[in-house]
């Protein structure tokens, strides 16, 4: 049959019609699976954690923050009041890699700052680091020094601590620090996961520690940097594609430092509010730590103290601008590039200062400016093409002695169980309840005791925050049952509910299922990893913390001040609002995820109810 002209252009309408109509349909269903066109996703997403920031700073001092800094979430952005860390070992570099990854510490394999290796030889370096970083014990009158020949504990004990971001593959780009990298991390970050579905995207991280900005960052970024205030500058490692041009930002790094030489008090609060919202009265000075004073002015006249001060914020933000106009990060619409910040000083005068003290709340008045003059430069650069989310790595605790001040029944304290320093030598260097621990273990498994023996001879060979690793060469020797060694350890431990101990768990314990954890025990299973966690897991009550250093206040436990900080998004794709869900900081991979059509996170994040 014959078809005429006019009925073949019908047709070929008819046809025509029905692929428009089918590409409306594909492009309604790829809407659909999307959460923003590309017109909507954000040419930059900025990632912002200030170390040591609890949830109480955000609410408490609201009333004095600037118009455009951390108002911008406040009051147009999405805020998340119950957003808790869902791991119990709450410390800088596990709720960094957290952050970064969507992963809990049992996933990534960050279970804190420093782990102990049994097995790796002795390493000097390795040591170093780790009592630079943290202040040994050493009882009075101190040991006297080794003599030329005389080998220490650490030495002829076996192994070496293990730093979270340590890799002695790679080299630093200057300094004499050791080469950083995330050689310790597993699993993809929410910065890998981007460049796996965007091949053009890059990934940035800045922060005055290496660890914040390594573990946010991820294995694939293109590069991170933080701050070696011995330089003093900024720094990075032969792991990265660093830019070297960004060094020249080190020659203005002095100019940071006050013309006072001082950190003194700010007028953004009247100093009556300032009463008020803090418990800060001069007998609280001399328990604060006083190394730059315990109360202002504090001493702010080189790049260390500068780091313990609020204007270390303005170097790193700084810096973070002078990265995004150097490597033009965010310029390329066809891809997102993903920046993360920490902002350090936080947690650094926080331990010092306390989250009581006028030293808080002028730190968190003088960030807010600093964020404010941030986020207008992005706003000059991007518009609205850019998103911003802000949380913080953990929380804080008290300094039991300011409680006290205040409440002298208050339950509160400090636990001493530190390793002692190099040049100790007998179990009586150990602090006593070290020393205690060691008389009742020896008491229950029967067998010789003496203050007088060899560090070497002691069960426990190594305390890191919150385990004790038992010391296998001298239970092997004395042909000891490792599990009865471990549970007398447990239960020994256990019995010092009456100095602040909760609940003590063998590494046994956490492998085996158990359908009736409680919530400290499934906190701690999840910053639990066998080849890393020690062999007895310490859980401290609240307001109860491991002595840090002199009269410092510190975190690392499954409670609420530590848990409970701030999850906000301002920007492109953002729901405005205030939103009393559950939330975490691992929610934040994948709730940013989302905005860029890339799942990120692990089993337990949650894309959040602020984005599409």
């Amino acid at each position: 049959m014959r078809v005429s002209s006019r009925q073949s252009s019908a047709s070929r309408l008819a046809v025509g019609r029905a692929i428009l109509l089918g590409r409306a349909l594909l492009c309604l269903l790829l809407t659909a699976y999307c959460p923003l066109a590309r017109a909507d996703r954000p040419d930059l997403v900025v990632v912002i954690s200030v170390d040591q920031l609890r949830f109480d700073y955000i609410e408490r001092f609201a009333p004095w923050y600037s118009e455009r800094g951390l108002n911008r979430f406040l009051k147009s952005g999405a805020i998340f009041t119950n957003t808790r860390y869902r791991h119990g070992v709450t410390f800088t570099g596990p709720g960094h890699a957290a952050i970064g990854t969507g992963l809990l510490p049992a996933e990534n394999g960050i279970v804190g700052n420093t782990w102990f290796e049994r097995d790796a030889p002795f390493d000097a370096k390795r040591w170093r680091w780790f009592f630079d970083d943290s202040e040994p014990f050493t009882r009075e009158p101190k040991p006297a020094p080794l003599a030329p020949g005389e080998k220490s504990w650490i030495e002829t004990g076996g192994g070496s601590p293990r730093y979270c971001a340590y890799d002695d593959r790679v080299n630093p780009t200057a300094g004499k620090t050791t080469g950083m990298s995330p050689v310790s991390l597993a699993g993809d970050s929410f910065g890998d996961r981007v460049k796996n579905r965007y091949p053009n995207a890059r990934v940035f991280a800045v922060a005055l520690k290496d660890r914040a900005a390594i573990l946010m960052a991820g294995r694939l970024a293109d590069s991170a940097y933080w701050f070696d205030y011995r330089l003093p500058g900024f720094i990075s490692s032969t792991y990265y594609r660093f830019d070297p041009a960004l060094f020249a930002f080190n020659d203005s790094v002095k100019g940071y430092l006050p013309a006072s030489q001082k950190w003194k008090l700010s007028p953004y609060i009247p100093p009556a509010d300032l009463e008020r919202v803090t418990f800060d009265p001069p007998a609280a000075w001399p328990l604060k730590n006083t190394r730059y004073g315990g109360t202002f002015d504090h001493k702010a006249d080189d790049m260390r103290s500068l780091t313990y001060s609020p204007y270390g914020h303005d170097l790193v933000l700084d810096f973070a601008m002078r990265m995004i106009t150097t490597e033009k990060i965010g310029a390329n619409h066809e891809a997102p590039d993903v920046l993360f910040v920490g902002l350090s000083s936080t947690d650094y005068l926080g331990h010092y200062y306390g989250p009581d003290s006028k030293e808080a709340v002028d730190n968190m008045l003088r960030m807010d400016r600093s964020l404010e003059a941030f986020f207008d430069a992005l706003d000059r650069r991007f518009g609205k093409r850019y998103v911003v989310a802000l949380t913080a790595d953990h929380g804080v605790q008290a300094n039991p002695e300011i409680v006290k001040l205040r409440d002298p029944k208050a339950d509160v304290g400090r636990i001493e169980l530190r390793n002692p320093s190099v040049d100790a030598r007998t179990i009586a260097d150990l602090p006593q309840s070290r020393i205690d621990i060691e008389r009742e273990v020896a008491k229950k498994l029967r067998i010789p005791f003496s203050v007088n023996a060899s560090l070497n001879d002691a069960i426990v060979r190594f305390f890191e925050e919150p385990s004790l690793y038992v010391n296998w060469r001298r239970v092997d020797e004395l042909k000891l049952d490792r599990e009865r060694v471990k549970n007398a350890l447990r239960d020994v431990v256990r019995a010092m509910k009456t100095n602040g101990v909760d609940t003590v768990w063998t590494n046994t314990e956490m492998l085996a299922a158990n359908a009736n954890a409680s919530e400290a025990e499934t906190l701690m299973r999840a910053s639990f990893r066998s080849d890393r966690t020690g062999d007895i897991i310490i859980a401290l009550r609240p307001g109860w913390i491991w002595t840090w250093g002199s009269n410092s206040t510190t975190h690392g436990q499954p409670v609420e001040n530590d848990r409970h900080v701030p999850l906000l998004f301002y920007g492109t794709g953002i729901k405005p609002g205030r939103y009393d869900d559950d939330a975490s900081p691992i929610d934040l991979s994948a709730t940013l995820g989302a905005l860029l059509d890339v799942r990120a996170g692990g089993r337990e994040a949650h894309v959040l109810p602020c984005v599409p």
